[in-house]
């Protein structure tokens, strides 16, 4: 197949793509994509929808593969243009992109068009898998390839929840300083250092404590649960090693979404980082391993270089910008602690992503000792701070070496930014909580404040990897030391107040504990219930309807009514589960839960989704002449309660059998009479609707009951 043209074309506009498009991902030129990335656009100017709908507005051909059908959506922004191609590209081609004339701006101005290529690396061999999966369990610490989707994940989903279960393997802490600390509560997951434990640790907990050091809510998540946290938009989020996937959990602790990296790199989702914001999007983080020859700076020929990618993920999944450290640093930008001779090369070990307050990126490169600014629109950097690409002069330091392998960038309110400053490398090791004011303009950073822990029992605290530095609304900040070593009763997390007081400390009482990051937020959600918790169980005489509990309620109001009908019936229960009577049969009924918090005053959730049920066919229930059968409670948790009624003296066998037929109980009673009353256990049960059936030779009475 010939690309003549295309090529052709390509070289006749390439001078031009700057002008026409001041995004687009690829990079044109670039190298060593995945076959299923996607195609970027951003001219910088609002876009017409209706022109995307143009089916002659691109062309997509593959060197291998040949042309391509794709399809092309319009971001909520109105200014990103993706394009996915159908199918994926093959690997090792050449792939040549041809916009053509004809996508709008808003105001109706036509955008010229451009064209570019992009190259598509080589299929791994068996070797480079192996090497690449013992780069990713350094990373992750877990099988990678274990991902499930999503909806099989959540369907199996198995946790160890401080409402049901003892926490009995969660590591215990000691609360050191309690002295007027600020409102909220503490949101952590601890980890075990594999160096220390000589093995994987898998008693990690998410955990929220008050400041007493209570447990508000826990959760057993084995391995995983890095970066626990109430993230931007309000959910809480974490990561699970062996899936590679954030999960995504409303403020009922119940999983609502996943997110992952794409364009390729599901598998590589990193767990260094994960922002969602209130419009759906969200940042995060890949190490995409590539097979590097390092022959030039005294390594391998074969290395295993980490190149560090950043994604931002819509609302529909779908890879909506994407900047690979690849294009944009070089191998040699390690601070001089990084052997490029080894057979894993983790350069720039990208840790942190904020989002500026004018909506450009500020990035965290550890092993760079960098902190790096990048221009959201067009991927160019507009910053280097520190390490060996500075551009930076740095007023009233207290370190010459300013800070040495950071975690935690973030951007205060007032302006200036803050990180952890782990100190590796410096004379003494000693970690830091820092806050500098940045004068972007001249590129000038004054050091405003920084915090170095006392010494404990003669030691510097210093914790050589992880931490977190958090400003909280009152001035406090709160501190994660990362990982510190306890045998000598260092602290793991610290609250100071503006003066540099201690005012809150916890200590975890095994050596080798640490907590990714600590945050602390006032968080006292009357939460909305969970859509999918909710159930109905339509039957001819009543409806029960169940949901999962509310975080904060203390009761329920259920609405119910026709589908189509204007007014709402509504009942209030303290319980999970309403029975409904007098319902109409052969009704599409909707209905919605909202969660009260408090009475006085009142404070309430919002109203659940709207679910349905339908009523069954009308028939009359009779019962045989010699027993009448009551059931309490139904619904039942535990045991339900038997009374005969209107019988006379005799001998039965009374059966508990599932909606398949299954015999689940079974017992003979030799004397029953009128008023006759016994319990069965039915903790072991599934949830789920259940028949009593109860025969005495002659007739059989079945009643049905609900399970919770």
């Amino acid at each position: 197949m010939k690309f003549s043209t295309a090529l052709l074309f390509f070289c006749l506009a390439a001078q031009s793509i700057v002008a026409q498009f001041k995004y687009i991902s690829p990079l044109p030129g670039s190298a060593l994509h995945y076959p299923e990335t996607n195609i970027i656009l951003k001219n910088g100017n609002m876009i017409d929808k209706s022109s995307i709908s143009n089916k002659n507005l691109f062309t997509v051909s593959g060197s291998i593969s040949g042309n391509h059908s794709w399809t092309a959506r319009l971001s909520v922004d109105n200014k990103t243009v993706t394009i996915q191609p159908h199918p994926d590209f093959a690997y090792g081609e050449t792939v040549y992109v041809t916009v053509y004339p004809g996508l709008k701006k808003l105001s109706g101005e036509s955008i010229e068009g451009v064209s570019f290529s992009f190259q598509i690396r080589n299929q791994l061999t068996g070797e480079e898998r192996k090497r690449f999966f013992i780069a990713n369990l350094q990373s992750l610490t877990d099988d990678p390839e274990n991902n499930q989707a999503f909806k099989n994940f959540k369907k199996n989903f198995q946790v160890r929840d401080s409402s049901i279960y003892p926490l009995d393997s969660m590591p215990t802490f000691r609360i050191n300083v309690n002295n007027n600390p600020a409102p909220g509560q503490i949101f952590y997951a601890n980890h075990q250092d594999q160096d220390i434990l000589g093995h994987l640790g898998t008693n990690s907990f998410n955990t929220i404590i008050n400041n007493d050091g209570s447990i508000v809510w826990a959760r057993d998540v084995g391995s995983g649960g890095r970066d626990f946290k109430l993230n931007v938009n309000g959910y809480l989020t974490y990561f699970v090693n062996d899936r590679a996937i954030y999960l995504v959990l409303d403020s009922n602790y119940n999983v609502i979404d996943s997110v992952q990296c794409g364009n390729g790199l599901e598998m590589a989702t990193n767990n260094h980082e994960f922002m969602m914001y209130p419009d759906g999007h969200s940042f995060l983080l890949a190490y995409d391993n590539v097979t590097t020859d390092m022959t030039a700076y005294g390594g391998l020929p074969d290395a295993v270089v980490q190149f560090p990618v950043i994604q931002e993920i819509d609302q529909n999944h779908e890879v909506v910008f994407e900047w690979r450290t690849m294009d944009h640093f070089q191998i040699t930008d390690a601070d001089k602690y990084v052997s490029l001779a080894n057979a894993l090369i983790d350069f720039a070990h990208t840790n942190s992503i904020e989002k500026d307050s004018d909506n450009n990126l500020l990035i965290s490169n550890r092993n760079m000792d960098e902190l790096t600014k990048i221009d959201h629109e067009t991927g160019d950097i507009i910053w280097r701070m520190n390490g060996e690409n500075n551009q930076f002069t740095f007023v009233n330091d207290n370190i010459p070496e300013h800070f040495s392998n950071q975690h935690d960038l973030r951007r205060l309110a007032n302006g200036n930014i803050t990180l952890f400053n782990n100190g590796n490398h410096l004379v003494p090791l000693i970690s830091s909580a820092k806050e500098y004011a940045l004068d972007q303009v001249n590129k000038v950073a004054s050091l405003i404040w920084h915090y170095e822990h006392p010494d404990v029992n003669g030691y510097h605290v210093y914790g050589s990897a992880t931490g977190s530095t958090q400003r909280l609304p009152d001035g406090n900040t709160m501190i994660d030391w990362g990982l510190i070593y306890n045998n000598v009763g260092l602290p793991n997390q610290t609250e100071i107040d503006s003066n540099n007081n201690i005012v809150w400390e916890m200590t975890f009482d095994s050596s080798g504990e640490k907590s990714y990051r600590v945050h602390k937020y006032v968080w006292d959600p009357c939460s909305r219930i969970t859509g999918y918790t909710m159930h109905s169980f339509p039957d001819t005489l009543q409806t029960t309807l169940s949901w999962g509990a509310g975080t904060g309620g203390e009761s329920y109001i259920v609405e119910y009514r026709p589908v189509g009908a204007q007014t709402w019936t509504a009942t209030t229960t303290d319980s999970n589960s309403v029975i409904l009577t007098g319902l109409m049969p052969v009704t599409d009924y909707e209905w919605r839960v909202t969660t009260v918090c408090s009475d006085s005053p009142y404070v309430s959730s919002a109203a659940s989704q709207s679910d349905t049920f339908t009523t069954p066919v009308a028939t009359q229930i009779s019962f045989f002449n010699r027993t009448s059968v009551l059931i309490f409670p139904d619904p039942a948790t535990d045991q339900i309660n038997v009374e005969i009624r209107n019988t006379t003296k005799m001998a039965a066998h009374v059966s508990v059998v599932n909606m398949m037929g299954t015999i689940m109980y079974t017992n003979k009673y030799p004397d029953l009479n009128n008023g006759s009353a016994w319990t069965i256990n039915i903790q072991s049960l599934p949830a789920g609707s259940y028949l009593l059936k109860i025969t005495d030779g002659y007739n059989t009475t079945i009643q049905k009951f609900l399970k919770n």
